[in-house]
Parts: C-alpha cells; sequence; structure tokens
C-alpha cells in the first residue's frame, strides 16, 4: 500500500444510547452521542479527531475498535466491513487494529507483570510460542524507550509516562497496521506529552503505522496528524488537511477551538481571528434543530435554526457543514472572515 490508498472508511457511523423511560407511557430517549460521522483515513498517514469533551469523538474511537457496537454505518478497514463479524472474523482482524487509552492508570491490570500486560495480545491474537512471545516482549519494552528488567515489575512501579509506553507496546504486540489513540496524552504532564508524542511519531515513521488520534488538544493534534476532523455535538462541522484547517478555519466552531487552545506555531499567529462562544454545548439526549451549533453562534441566521448544513466539499482539501461559508473567487470563505 501506499500512502495514497485508504486504509480506514467510515461511513455515516451513529451510536445512539437508548435510556430508560421516563414514565410507563413515556416515549424512550435516545443519546445521539455519534450521529452521521463520515471520514477517510490514508494508509501511514495520522487523521485526527477533534472537538469538546462530549463531542463524540471517544465514542467514535471505541465504534472504530469494535467496543462498543454502532446504531448504523458502515465501518470499512483495508476493504473488510467490521460490522456484522463473527467473534472469529474480528480475532483477525483485530491483528491489524489495536487501541491505545485515554488512562494509562487504570487501562493496564495492576495484578499483572508488564510482561503479561504486553504478551496477552500475541497469546490471544497469534499462534506465538511462549520463547517468541518473550522475545517480542524484550524487543517491544526496549522499542518504547524501558529496559528488558522492567518487565518483571508491575504498573503502579511506573510512573505515568512510563505506563502510557506499556500502553504502547501492548498496542504494538501484533504488528498491527492501524492504531486508535484515545486522548493518549491527556492524562500526562506537558513535558511528558512532548516524549511521548515524539515516540509515536517515530514509531509511525520506523514501523509505517497509521493513527487515528483522539484529542482536545489542538496543539498535539497539529503536531502529529496530517488531516483532520472537528466534532461538535455528534457531527463533523469541518474536516480537511491540517495545514488548511490550522491556517483557514471555516466553521465557526472550528475559529472557536483555535481562539481556546492558541496555536504554538509563530507563522501562524494573528492569522485565525480569535472569537469567543459562550455557554456550554447543549444536550446530546435532546439537540437543537438545524445546525446543532446555531445555540452558541454569534453568525447564526434563521437558515440555520431550520435546516441541518450538509458536511460539502469547498475546495482546497476542506469540507465544511455550514451554511453562511461562501465561494468568493473560488475559494471558500468563513462568516467569521466577512
Amino acid at each position: 500500500m501506499t500512502q495514497s490508498t485508504t486504509m480506514l472508511e467510515v461511513r455515516d457511523l451513529k451510536v445512539h444510547f437508548a435510556l430508560k423511560k421516563a414514565g410507563l407511557l413515556s416515549e424512550p430517549a435516545h443519546v445521539y452521542a455519534v450521529d452521521g460521522v463520515s471520514f477517510d483515513v490514508k494508509q501511514g498517514s495520522a487523521y485526527g479527531i477533534v472537538g469538546e469533551s462530549g463531542c463524540g469523538k471517544s465514542t467514535t474511537a471505541l465504534a472504530l475498535a469494535n467496543l462498543i457496537v454502532p446504531t448504523g454505518g458502515e465501518i470499512i478497514l483495508n476493504g473488510q466491513s467490521l460490522t456484522a463479524r463473527t467473534r472469529k472474523e474480528m480475532k483477525e482482524i483485530h491483528k491489524n487494529l489495536q487501541m491505545i487509552f485515554q488512562d494509562p492508570y487504570s487501562s493496564l491490570d495492576p495484578r499483572q507483570r508488564v510482561e503479561n500486560i504486553i504478551a496477552k495480545p500475541m497469546r490471544q491474537l497469534t499462534n506465538m510460542d511462549e520463547a517468541a512471545i518473550s522475545r517480542r516482549v524484550d524487543e517491544l519494552i526496549t522499542k518504547v524507550g524501558l529496559r528488558p528488567e522492567q518487565k518483571k515489575l508491575f504498573p503502579h512501579q511506573f510512573s505515568g509516562g512510563q505506563r502510557q509506553r506499556i500502553g504502547i507496546a501492548r498496542a504494538l504486540a501484533v504488528n498491527p497496521k492501524l492504531i486508535i489513540c484515545d486522548e493518549p496524552v491527556s492524562a500526562l504532564d506537558v513535558a511528558i506529552q512532548a516524549q511521548v508524542i515524539n515516540l509515536l511519531k517515530l514509531l509511525q515513521k520506523e514501523l509505517g503505522l497509521t493513527y487515528v488520534f483522539i484529542s482536545h488538544d489542538l496543539a498535539v493534534v497539529q503536531r502529529l496528524c496530517d488531516a483532520l476532523s472537528v466534532m461538535y455535538l455528534g457531527r463533523v462541522v469541518e474536516q480537511g488537511d491540517r495545514r488548511e484547517i490550522f491556517s483557514r478555519p471555516l466553521h465557526p466552531y472550528t475559529h472557536a477551538l483555535l481562539t481556546a487552545d492558541p496555536v504554538k506555531d509563530p507563522t501562524q499567529r494573528g492569522q485565525v481571528k480569535r472569537l469567543r462562544i459562550e455557554g456550554d454545548p447543549p444536550s446530546p439526549i435532546n439537540p437543537p434543530s438545524g445546525c446543532h451549533f446555531h445555540t452558541r453562534c454569534p453568525y447564526a441566521q434563521e437558515i440555520c435554526k431550520q435546516e441541518m448544513p450538509i458536511l460539502r466539499d469547498v475546495g482546497e482539501g476542506q469540507r465544511v457543514a455550514c451554511h453562511l461559508v461562501e465561494i468568493v473567487n473560488n475559494k471558500p470563505v468563513s462568516p467569521v472572515s466577512l
């Protein structure tokens, strides 16, 4: 495969959670955690999914990893649909798809030594003998920057950054091609975050890995990812190439995210108009009509309240779901810039 080959295709992914009825005669309510998300991930790239807490990005990650069952839509990995698969079929698929979890403190079994934590995927998903597994564990521990003798220790004997390195080693154990990273550095100190991001970049280059990287930190996404989707209340509001989105965001919500978390690249400073939004996101149980963002958008018009905007291609590698983005001189222009 070349980098231009699509490894992962997500089509109209939906994850809705049913809630208990409020009364005997009432209709059951639903949480619309993910509500029609689509994107493609190229082989050898890092794809970011960003947004506020509660926007649905981690639920998307869990659905991609087959840890929750989607309500609708399709996930295709290397041409194979992941929906309606048997347990045996998913076992084969999971050899190419692994996950790094957000919390390095709760994602590792405290009763297991590190060597068994890293070895578990190999015992479950491969036919490797114990001697080969032991050699692979030593190789992986060294690869993520730890010492082989540390494999005899328990997770509580490591720092947060070291624990996340163990989580990375576990994800690499069966030589996957796609790794889903669910906010893997958000629980770490800033200095340790940089070390882990550098390690992920090094491993990607060395092993030809493909990442889906979930984060609320745009600075981390800018450093690691090639392309990204911006999510708000279960929907994608903007997606495209990293450079285009960071230098020319189109959706007002993307502007607001860049304002809330200023870009650290000095060449990008001052290029994005500052935009503040007030209040918290609406409930995903009863989302607003039309554009979900209209209740917080200072540019909202009547059409925004009534019609759901379609995620449309506006050229130059960007797609945006906003009624107010105009094409001027063959270039998309944000309502924030008008």
